[in-house]
């Protein structure tokens, strides 16, 4: 079995994004594992894994849209924005009706400005946020433009002294779902956080296997079928594919796809991610290299 692929695990409550990548560094026996976006731990659902050289396919998969199945709780405020911080405040939900919840919701679709929770792992000068926060600083992450392609309620359930939301969210890379239920709160004016969140989708990919049965049977999809499951497919031949391999520019016809296409030779071996623009192939991750 090549050791080049991704694995499309099904996270489980509780372990980091890091500790499945450790598990599958063991599995797999290699140092070279990488993921495409962190899902928190109380996240569960798909967290895609770059093994070998598709590692260096990952910064591309996680700028894919993502679809999140979630429920907020509407009337609680805690100092995460999620079910694992602190309670911080509770307001009545007796005046909220499906109605406001409604309302509100759409109000966040499109295109919106987000802030960020504090507990995330944004960078602040080489330091994450959270581990900013946990050294007792406070601090407030600016906004950033996020596109929240749907906000889907699938259920609204009164209990005695909050509302349970659950909403199915298709997002741009860089949202924050956490952040998504803070201000769904503040809107409707009683506060919320997320209780449960699970990715069903990260771009093209939406099959995924328990990280028990990886284990059991350690089996990945080979890089040039993640690309092709991924990407348009450019083919080449002859004297291109030596430059191909060697990351020169290649003139393509017109009716070629345009974008981010993986580059492949006739005989299906994988030679690269490239841009294809105005007609011309720009190499962005080359696999092969003719020596």
């Amino acid at each position: 079995m090549s050791l080049d692929g991704i694995v499309l695990v099904d996270k489980p409550e509780g372990p980091t994004s890091h500790d499945v990548v450790a598990s599958a560094r063991r599995i797999f026996g290699t140092r070279k594992v990488g993921h495409a976006g962190t899902l928190d731990p109380m996240a569960t659902g798909m967290l895609v894994l770059g093994i070998g050289k598709a590692t260096r396919l990952l910064g591309y998969f996680s700028a894919n849209d993502k679809e999140y199945l979630a429920t907020i709780r509407l009337g609680q405020t805690t100092n995460t924005d999620d079910a694992q911080g602190e309670f911080i405040a509770q307001k009545s939900t007796e005046n909220v009706t499906d109605e406001n919840i409604l309302n509100s919701v759409r109000d966040f679709r499109g295109p919106i400005s987000q802030v960020p929770s504090a507990i995330s792992a944004i960078k602040i000068d080489g330091k994450r946020a959270y581990a900013r926060v946990r050294d007792g600083e406070e601090i407030k992450l600016p906004a950033r433009e996020v596109l929240i392609q749907d906000f889907e309620i699938i259920s609204v359930t009164h209990n005695a002294q909050t509302i349970d939301v659950a909403v199915r969210v298709v997002c741009s890379a860089g949202t924050y779902i956490r952040a998504l239920a803070r201000d769904l709160g503040e809107k409707l004016g009683v506060g919320g956080h997320l209780v449960e969140l699970r990715r069903t989708r990260s771009g093209k990919f939406s099959q995924m296997r328990p990280l028990v049965d990886i284990e059991n049977t350690p089996t990945l999809i080979e890089l040039p079928d993640a690309l092709r499951m991924t990407f348009p497919i450019v083919e080449v031949s002859g004297d291109d594919v030596k430059r191909a391999r060697n990351g020169v520019r290649i003139q393509l016809p017109v009716e070629a796809p345009t974008g981010l296409v993986g580059v492949f030779t006739k005989e299906g071996e994988v030679i690269s991610l490239s841009e294809n623009k105005n007609s011309e192939l720009i190499p962005l991750v080359v696999f092969q290299v003719d020596q």
